[in-house]
């Protein structure tokens, strides 16, 4: 049943990717299945570190506009036990199955000029059924045919309603480190 809800929210981040696409010309849309997303959190009783390769992302050169989904089921961590928990305590992937944020970059990025340049992004995260309007800091490197965008900033869970079983309170931290890196490629019509 979650391979099916999984495949058909990707089908739908994906259409909608595709429509924002095509509202504007192709050379100006770069997306990414692939990008990586790893989170940390330090806690009394343990560390816990989960990755994911799985981000689903579009940027619009023209626009600024950034837009990110990421299935909850696809973080993956060094015990199967951790995985559990994650989905069914903390996460609940079940009924919250995504994370996402669309957001406009808020400094003016000439994409035609080669290098690496700091930036700011503003939008609404939604994680756990819970939307916050965020501002984060990132970095975005222009290349001759990819654009690579690098980002880290801290997730107050409480901030969306995420609540660790009592049981468990001690085995994962009030904030969380998570750190992106997505490589876009141009947008091609099929």
């Amino acid at each position: 049943m979650q391979i099916i809800n999984y495949a058909m929210l990707k089908m739908f981040f994906l259409f909608v990717l595709i429509s924002f696409a095509l509202s504007v010309k192709a050379q100006t849309v770069y997306i990414t299945e692939n990008g990586e997303v790893t989170f940390y959190s330090h806690a009394p009783v343990e560390d816990i570190k989960a990755t994911s390769s799985q981000v689903n992302s579009i940027i619009n050169t023209v626009t600024g506009e950034v837009a990110f989904m990421i299935p909850m089921r696809s973080f993956h961590f060094a015990k199967a036990l951790m995985e559990e928990h994650f989905n069914e305590k903390y996460i609940e992937s079940e009924k919250y199955p995504q994370a996402t944020f669309k957001g406009t970059i808020n400094e003016k990025v000439d994409f035609s000029i080669k290098g690496i340049f700091p930036l700011t992004a503003t939008g609404k995260m939604n994680i756990h059924g819970k939307e916050k309007e965020i501002i984060e800091k990132g970095e975005i490197e222009l290349t001759e045919d990819k654009i690579i965008l690098n980002t880290e900033f801290n997730v107050a869970i409480a901030d969306y309603n995420i609540k660790p079983p009592k049981l468990l309170f001690n085995n994962i931290a009030d904030t969380i480190n998570v750190k992106m890196k997505v490589i876009y490629v141009p947008y091609k019509k099929k």
